[in-house]
């Protein structure tokens, strides 16, 4: 079994030795400490005796200092013309050197200031920019108003300035702002498509009047309080400060691509001040008294060693003890290095219960398989493996995305492997540019069988690869039934179905093969639906035993449901075959010659690429699925939660042991 066996252990020591033994801890990076403050709730003792330790307004200064070093971080990246790389990779970094980077930390906090300085300086000529330019799309309609804008009235006039909808009867307006009154100037000033600019003059015993028939065709006032000048003037002056603002903006982004090289230092700092609050975090889950402190923690049994060391050094009492029956164990699986990469499935899916199995080692051969027989092209397994290879061996890559690219290149040489069987090499590409460029016939055999040749022989064989995943899924349920003690529901509800499934199989298709097959396999099915039928509600009372036996009968429908699931399989190795052909038919089209050979070989990159993207695709998605649903469901007990040891967690830079050669 692969999830590796805990043991919680329970600490108490004297308070001088507490920050030492933290960081001890945090150096080993073994123990996941626990929280301790529910003991202050259930248990009378402890709230007499303990308080919480840790200072949590520390913590909370110590994020805001973090989350000030991550912008300037974000700004230097934003800013930069370097390029980036394809994956983000913390940069190796000894711990001695690491500790003489940080050992200036006042420099390196007077370099975050001179980033967020100009950061800041840089959102201030950004709201100036869209202010200037939302007044100079107002100001702009009024061009041609040559009259200052803070002269809105004389002794006797008033002039008002407003817009109307674009909808509006401006004949109807006119007229009726006009009626009887020789001492009003109304004047279209322009429009757009939604409104009427127009500027009134009217006397001021007038004005009310005026402005309620304006009112009643939706003139809506716009007022220029503050401003000087006419609007063209006001036009050109913001302009002018628009143009000085985006010119400030330029030479400020410049500076900051200048500071760029202070990068590295900052994000030293960065993860410096991460470890210091989260050692200062994990202080709150520590209970204290006035010379005392109290820590639990889960420890994987192989770092006991590690633990036991740290405990003693530091003069401390301790003690394990195994898990109790119901109690939250986190988990943490270990496999072999070709089996690692397939634990980001799992992961994707849910990590398992500690007292179940880690399905790993069991699915990781028939997740590879299944994604080369749905892929089935040779070509594209080659460079799918060529392309993740360079990539691991290019890039320091860790957690979740260094398993997801071995895994995919594990997937690339299954595919290589059911390509050549299947006889695709980006598809018929070969043959097709032999005929077309040399004018000759050239024959690339498969090693089994062309699957668009014979659908029929690779649906039975999909099929028959799924019973067989299926039978490894039911047997590691019988497995762990019987390491249970439940040996009668490992033999009633796990082998009696393969009997039936197996019985069925030999007699309905076991004459194909030999007609000895039939008879025994009639019985073995008879046999194994007897069994389900007899012992299906064997927990229940009275008639609940029959029909018990008839309801687990009655999930033959589902395993047939199973194993026609396989059929995708077929479906998408298919899939890729047959465009891969039509691909290489449509580059063909053009013939011989150079302009063919240019189109075929054009036609040959895009739509080859296309094809390995959306199969390649499909096959993680239905290979994910067929564990998911099928495999899963017949024995995966999920639910489990990360083992989260107290450690480093450093972003950009990868610590290093100086014994170790940087090794991760």
């Amino acid at each position: 079994m692969s999830i590796i066996r805990m043991k919680k252990v329970a600490v108490i020591g004297l308070d001088t030795v507490k920050e030492k033994l933290i960081s001890d801890l945090m150096e080993a990076g073994v123990v996941q400490i626990t929280d301790q403050g529910q003991r202050l709730t259930e248990d009378e003792g402890w709230k007499n005796l303990a308080v919480r330790d840790g200072d949590e307004s520390r913590v909370t200064a110590l994020d805001a200092e973090i989350n000030r070093v991550s912008i300037a971080l974000d700004t230097l990246e934003r800013y930069s013309t370097a390029k980036s790389p394809l994956f983000f990779t913390r940069k190796a970094m000894e711990k001695s050197a690491f500790a003489e980077t940080v050992k200036a930390r006042q420099k390196l906090f007077d370099d975050v200031q001179e980033v967020l300085k100009r950061s800041e300086e840089m959102h201030k000529l950004r709201e100036k920019i869209n202010k200037r330019q939302a007044d100079l799309a107002a100001v702009t309609p009024w061009v041609s108003y040559d009259l200052p804008l803070e002269l809105t009235e004389t002794r006797r006039t008033v002039a008002e300035l407003g817009v109307v909808p674009s909808t509006a009867n401006m004949d109807t307006l006119t007229k009726r702002v006009y009626d009887g009154r020789e001492t009003v100037v109304l004047t279209e000033m322009g429009r757009d498509k939604d409104l009427i600019y127009l500027v009134v003059i009217t006397m001021k015993e007038e004005q009310e009047n005026v402005m309620t028939i304006l009112k009643q065709h939706g003139f809506t006032p716009v007022p220029f309080a503050g401003w000087v000048g006419t609007a063209e003037e006001n036009r050109l002056r913001i302009i002018k400060e628009i143009h000085e603002a985006e010119e400030r903006l330029k030479q400020v982004e410049k500076e900051i691509e200048s500071l760029y090289s202070l990068k590295d230092g900052i994000a030293c700092l960065y993860d410096e001040l991460v470890i210091e609050r989260d050692r200062e975090r994990v202080l709150s889950k520590l209970l204290k008294t006035k010379r005392t402190f109290n820590l639990e923690g889960w420890v994987p049994e192989p770092a006991s060693d590690t633990v036991d060391k740290i405990l003693s050094d530091s003069g401390c009492c301790y003690a394990y003890r195994d898990p109790k029956d119901g109690e939250n164990v986190p988990v943490l699986t270990s496999n072999s290095s070709l089996v690692y990469p397939f634990e980001s499935v799992m992961e994707m899916y849910s990590l398992p219960d500690y007292r179940g199995i880690d399905p790993t080692k069991y699915f990781a051969l028939f997740y590879a398989m299944f994604f080369g027989i749905m892929l089935s092209d040779a070509g594209y397994g080659l460079v799918i493996a060529i392309a993740c290879f360079v990539v691991l061996r290019k890039f320091a890559l860790e957690g979740m995305t260094y398993r997801m690219i071995k895994m995919f290149m594990y997937c690339g040489i299954s595919t290589v492997f059911w390509g050549a069987m299947f006889g695709g090499w980006f598809g018929d590409f070969f043959q097709v540019a032999a005929r077309t460029i040399f004018h000759k016939e050239i024959t690339i055999q498969p090693l089994w069988f062309n699957p668009i040749e014979d659908p029929t022989r690779l649906l039975i064989w999909s099929l028959v690869f799924g019973v067989v995943h299926l039978f490894l899924g039911m047997g590691i349920k019988a497995s762990m039934l019987i390491k249970r003690g439940q040996w009668k529901d490992a033999v009633f509800d796990v082998f009696s179905w393969y009997l039936v499934i197996l019985g069925a199989a030999m007699w309905l298709a076991g004459g194909s093969l030999s007609e000895a097959l039939v008879k025994p396999g009639m019985y073995m099915a008879i046999a194994g639906a007897l069994i389900l039928l007899l012992t299906g509600g064997r927990d229940r009372k009275g008639v609940g035993k029959i029909i018990g036996g008839l309801s687990s009968l009655y999930d033959v429908t589902g395993y047939i449901s199973d194993i026609l699931s396989y059929s995708r399989l077929l479906a998408l190795g298919l899939a890729t075959g047959v465009i891969a052909t039509v691909v290489n038919t449509m580059g063909s089209l053009m013939g011989g010659g150079v302009a063919g050979t240019i189109v075929l070989l054009v036609v040959f990159v895009i739509g080859h690429t296309f094809n390995l993207a959306i199969n390649a695709l499909g096959a993680f998605v239905h290979s994910s699925r067929l564990q998911y649903i099928e495999f899963f469901g017949k024995f995966y007990e999920d639910g489990g939660e990360e083992f989260e040891p107290f450690r480093k967690n450093t972003k950009y830079v990868r610590l290093t042991n100086e014994s170790n050669g940087g090794k991760k």
